[in-house]
């Protein structure tokens, strides 16, 4: 099942970085990724795509 998520990051180095590796860390794929800047220069909004079961994804 495919599921989107939206996270609001600190606008940081590395900050993504980490948030993907958790991701690859626990084996999943991320199919589609966009990041985008918010009214606040300090804040970005990730959307991301993978796929998984659901009591997985809410880890």
């Amino acid at each position: 099942m495919k599921h989107t998520l939206s996270v609001l990051l600190q606008n940081k180095p590395g900050v993504l970085s980490r948030v993907t590796g958790l991701f690859s860390g626990r084996g999943f794929n991320i199919e589609s990724l966009c990041v985008a800047a918010t009214l606040d220069p300090k804040i970005s909004c990730l959307t991301l795509v993978t796929s998984g079961s659901e009591n997985i994804i809410e880890q």
